[in-house]
């Protein structure tokens, strides 16, 4: 196609293999390659060779990780590029520097410029560019033209494979592993592990959430295989937990391997949140030896940080709160932040979900905390519809709603002050009740 618009480039990249949105039908090795990323980018010029990196994958937190650190990079003065996924409202989330997005002419400009060079491989290797995969090429093409200090990147779905795995990076972290795309990754805990740790590269440290003994076996294991120095929180980082709390943030501390640092202040709640800050302080002190990062950087970062849709209040009375939970380790992550944040209050959810994902656990999960369910649908493609959410649960206080911007206005309506609405199970789902919030909501207030 011609790509002579924003719109058009979105529309262009999206027709391409899409593995978020679309469920997979092979394992990871038949359908993944980073032949053909190395191949487009030798004919840009290996714009990826030129910036300094730390790398994240891991099942859960990683997104909020690589946040936090942007965060504390860029309270040090440093210019820092942030790659994550997915999006929630515009595919320009996805590439950050500074904390500004990539603007529509820049994105249009790139994509116009990365669509013969991904023809041209597809027609000498018989092998097209998923996605993902180019939108991490458009990403690194940016990052470098910006001269950016330090990029952030995230990884997508599994970690050996991905399309981010191209780079030598200063630094890397696993964030905690969870049963989550087993069809591509594996269907076990270690299986997704070994895809992970393919990230780590030789000599390069490694920071590890905390782990079940299996996945910390095989973490540490390719560490050592890669004589890569490897920092474990719970033993080499320490966290603090403080019992104080409020909707708008949390405190801890923690005692890094060079700096304590005390009475911590985070917007993100949930007991996680602090796991996945040990994480990123870790990654800040690994990064010390290259850059320029001080005690007083990280905490100022860390104050500042921002990642909407995960435990994200956007009103009060009642409360209204996104999260994007999407599989069961993950329900059971948020079920444990509301009673520690929201202790005693009811709770309405709002919930739609992906096909692919242990929806029917999770739906269990979540009613048996509720008061009320609303249970809706998302455009995606792979989304459960309405109906079928209801037929697998007996909670007597559920309705359905054919879509979120129906949804959110019900649970509004049927809520108590002190309620607390929780829209959640797929970050699909999220996306659209921003987008709905974004429009109605300063008269939902």
């Amino acid at each position: 196609m011609v790509v002579h618009t924003f719109a058009d480039a979105v529309t262009y990249l999206t027709a391409l293999t899409d593995y978020e949105a679309r469920p997979a039908h092979a394992p990871t090795a038949t359908y993944l390659s980073l032949d053909r990323v190395y191949a487009v980018l030798a004919r840009l010029g290996d714009p990826h060779r030129a910036l300094r990196v730390a790398h994240i994958a891991g099942t859960k937190g990683k997104g909020s990780t690589a946040a936090m650190l942007a965060a504390m990079l860029r309270a040090a003065g440093l210019r820092t590029a942030l790659f994550t996924k997915p999006h929630l409202v515009t595919v320009r989330e996805r590439l950050r520097v500074d904390d500004t997005l990539i603007s529509e002419a820049e994105f249009l400009a790139l994509s116009r410029e990365v669509q013969p060079v991904i023809a041209a491989v597809a027609r000498d290797t018989g092998e097209t560019i998923t996605f993902f995969e180019a939108i991490t090429i458009l990403a690194f093409l940016w990052f470098a033209r910006q001269g950016v200090d330090i990029t952030v990147l995230e990884t997508g779905m599994g970690g050996r494979l991905d399309a981010t795995n191209v780079v030598t990076p200063l630094a890397t972290a696993i964030t905690r592993i969870a049963l989550d795309h087993v069809a591509e990754l594996g269907a076990t805990t270690t299986a997704i592990a070994a895809e992970k740790a393919g990230i780590i590269k030789p000599g390069v440290p490694v920071v590890s959430a905390p782990q079940e003994p299996a996945v910390d076996a095989v973490i540490a294991r390719v560490a050592t295989e890669h004589d890569s120095p490897l920092l474990r929180v719970g033993r080499d980082i320490l966290l603090e937990p403080s019992a104080l709390s409020s909707p708008t943030g949390q405190r801890f501390t923690v005692h890094g391997v060079r700096h304590t640092y005390r009475d911590l202040t985070c917007p993100l709640l949930g007991e996680h949140q602090q796991e996945n800050a040990a994480v990123a302080i870790g990654l800040a002190e690994l990064l010390m030896t290259t850059v320029s990062v001080s005690p007083n950087a990280v905490r100022q970062g860390l104050a500042a940080v921002q990642w909407p849709g995960r435990m994200q209040v956007l009103r009060e009375h009642p409360l209204l709160l996104l999260d994007g939970a999407h599989n069961t380790a993950a329900a059971e992550v948020l079920l444990a932040a509301l009673d520690r944040h929201f202790p005693g209050r009811p709770v309405r959810f709002v919930l739609g979900f992906s096909r692919d994902k242990s929806w029917p656990e999770m739906l269990t999960l979540f009613a048996a905390r509720a008061v009320g369910l609303v249970l809706t649908t998302s455009n995606a493609p792979r989304a459960v519809p309405p109906a079928e959410l209801a037929a697998a649960t007996t909670h007597p206080a559920t309705i359905t709603a054919p879509d979120v911007a129906t949804a959110l206005p019900r649970a509004l309506a049927d809520a108590a002050p002190e309620d607390v609405i929780c829209v959640t199970g797929s970050l699909y789902i999220v996306g659209e009740a921003l987008r709905w919030w974004e429009r109605a909501g300063v008269n939902a207030q």
